[in-house]
């Protein structure tokens, strides 16, 4: 999350709020946490033929058996991230895990589900040299400070939004703009936690960086994560989408919002401080 910058960036969809275009997905920010974690990404988009398919499921029992399963993109629902953690040759089956499911187990699909380049696309993590972890982190902070002015005009829109009365004027589009809000205020907590963690750890990598400006900016990413969970987390029901119907409710939350801005720049000030000192 730090490496690869996603711990410190928002994106949004100021139009039609999809919540899932606050998720890391795009493919600069996954290169570089790939490159940080060791692995080269290979995709191989569907669909597959009959000799593709027995090329494809060889890799994949390769990949688990190994264990380092590929991702799969897009797997019988939206386009997020899930796992291929299971095969049955005689089906042959692949079982997958995914944040869309319901209960413990894994789904169990076919070659079905593979359809396109976004829904069912497998991921394979080829394992390459161990990385250079201060390049790493020098790549991912930098392209942290140079996403700054993109993320504060993402708060800065959603504030915006939810401030626009005629987004919650009608309810039954007001529970699916409250559903939004939630989940893009679970995935910004979730950063800018990751964040905090991501700067304490590294303070021992550069012998030159200023120790002080990394854990200021650690504390202000820390007090963006509080001030944006006093919103409210956790599971999503009728009575948080109903909080969205009172002004008062939303106004007090777009302040919030203004305030995890304040933190967020805080953070990228004393960020830059101590880039500028690590060689």
């Amino acid at each position: 999350m730090g490496c690869s910058a996603a711990a410190f960036t928002t994106s949004l969809d100021a139009e039609g709020w999809d919540p899932l275009a606050a998720a890391p997905s795009d493919p600069p920010t996954r290169d570089r946490a790939a490159r940080a974690a060791g692995v080269r990404l290979d995709e191989v988009a569907p669909p597959f033929d009959e000799d593709m398919r027995a090329l494809v499921l060889e890799r994949i029992a390769e990949a688990i058996d190994t264990r380092l399963p590929p991702l799969v993109r897009g797997l019988g629902g939206p386009p997020e991230y899930g796992l291929l953690i299971g095969y049955d040759e005689t089906a042959p089956a692949f079982f997958a895990r995914t944040f869309f499911d319901k209960g413990d187990e894994p789904r169990r699909v076919g070659w079905e589900a593979f359809e396109d380049e976004t829904r069912g696309t497998p991921i394979f993590l080829d394992r390459r040299t161990a990385p250079d972890r201060a390049g790493a982190v020098r790549e991912g902070i930098d392209a942290a400070l140079a996403a700054g002015d993109g993320t504060d005009r993402a708060l800065a829109s959603w504030a915006e939004a939810v401030r626009d009365e005629a987004r919650w004027s009608d309810a039954k589009h007001a529970g699916s703009a409250a559903f939004a809000d939630h989940a893009m205020r679970a995935l910004l907590v979730d950063k800018r936690r990751a964040a905090g963690r991501f700067l304490r750890s590294i303070r021992g990598l550069f012998p030159n960086a200023p120790g002080a400006d990394l854990l200021r900016a650690a504390e202000s990413y820390g007090y963006a994560a509080e001030t944006t969970a006093k919103g409210g987390l956790g599971e999503f029901a009728g009575g948080t989408a109903m909080r969205f119907l009172d002004v008062g409710h939303r106004r007090a939350w777009a302040k919030n919002l203004e305030i995890v801005r304040e933190h967020d720049r805080e953070g990228r000030e004393a960020l830059t401080a101590a880039r500028g000192a690590m060689r």
